[in-house]
């Protein structure tokens, strides 16, 4: 009530002081008795300094109740609570405030419920790849006491060991799974980037998934006679280009071809790396990058949707970006990569 009236309040006090002063003024002119005359100025200069207290006192309430309802605003914040405390209709300083307060609010409110989908997200997923280990372990550890049998076939030997290794590479997948979802989650990115060899780089990560590749018949193509510097963290880049690269092969199929191919510009290295793979929806293209996101496509696919999400988390750090062209013909990924 004191916040919605002081306006009327303090014009009121200054009004009554004006005239109180002008009638001071004019009764020197007009008022012959000096007792009288003195006896006026003393009354109206006591009233004067009353209407001044009293503006001062409705002045220090004034802000005592403005302190007070910003006050509220703000533990309805923390408290994630809306609180409408000045009229949104005004144009003012404070129903501002309350306006960007509120905005603040609704960001911390999204930033919340994001957070504990995704927590909630990592639960499951760990909860899924937990279970999923015991099938390859439990299967590795017989088909190992398994093969211990000298009366084996050699036939029966090629498929344990055959089963046996399809076992160890669905655990070393899992594995790295939980490996990557402790580094989102850990924040132990810390990149150190030195004078390192692009191309030198690129092989690296063609030589973690050469094996699948091979396994689908897929070709890596990688024609690079020159040889190409850039300022890089050279494990985290390989594993950047590696996670793109493992993409590739999954959605190619058998007999596809994988390319890649470093063009220079003036301050960045462009690394496309291109698949005749399946493609990607033009409406998931902008999505793909996201955190735990996988696409339609991935359905039946191993995978948990964190590997695009390292990849462009790696390159931003490093003062690049990454782009997406992707049509039923396949995919192109570019990386830019700062020179220096």
């Amino acid at each position: 009530m004191m916040m919605k009236h002081f306006g009327v309040y303090r014009k009121l006090i200054l009004i009554a002081g004006t005239v109180i002063a002008a009638v001071s003024v004019g009764s020197v002119f007009f008022m012959e008795n000096t007792s009288a005359l003195m006896l006026f100025v003393i009354c109206a200069f006591a009233i004067l300094c009353g209407l001044l207290f009293l503006l001062d006192f409705l002045h220090n309430r004034y802000h005592d109740d403005l302190l007070e309802q910003i006050t509220l605003l703000i533990e309805a914040l923390v408290e994630q609570q809306e609180r409408i405390v000045f009229p949104e209709n005004e144009d003012t300083l404070t129903a501002r405030l309350q306006h960007q307060l509120l905005k603040l609010r609704n960001i911390l409110t999204a930033q919340n419920q994001m957070l504990a989908q995704e927590k909630e997200q990592i639960k499951t997923l760990i909860s899924d790849i937990s279970h999923q280990i015991k099938t390859p372990v439990s299967a590795a550890n017989t088909f190992a006491q398994l093969l211990d049998d000298k009366e084996l076939s050699d036939e029966e030997r090629s498929e344990y060991i055959a089963t046996l290794q399809t076992s160890l590479e669905k655990l070393t997948f899992l594995t790295n799974s939980l490996i990557k979802m402790s580094r989102l989650e850990s924040g132990i990115i810390s990149l150190k980037p030195e004078k390192n060899s692009l191309n030198d780089i690129v092989l690296q990560a063609v030589k973690t998934v050469y094996a699948k590749a091979k396994e689908k018949n897929i070709t890596i193509t990688f024609d690079c006679e020159q040889n190409f510097e850039a300022m890089l963290d050279f494990n985290w880049t390989a594993e950047a280009i590696t996670n793109i690269l493992d993409n590739a092969v999954k959605y190619t199929p058998s007999g596809g071809i994988v390319g890649l191919e470093i063009t220079e510009y003036p301050s960045y290295l462009r690394l496309d790396i291109s698949d005749n793979g399946i493609g990607i929806p033009e409406e998931e293209q902008a999505k793909i990058f996201g955190r735990f996101y996988r696409g339609k496509q991935s359905a039946g696919i191993d995978g948990v949707g964190i590997g695009l999400y390292l990849t462009r988390d790696i390159i931003n750090k490093q003062k690049g970006y990454i782009k997406v062209a992707s049509d039923e013909n396949g995919s192109v990924f570019s990386l830019f990569l700062k020179k220096d």
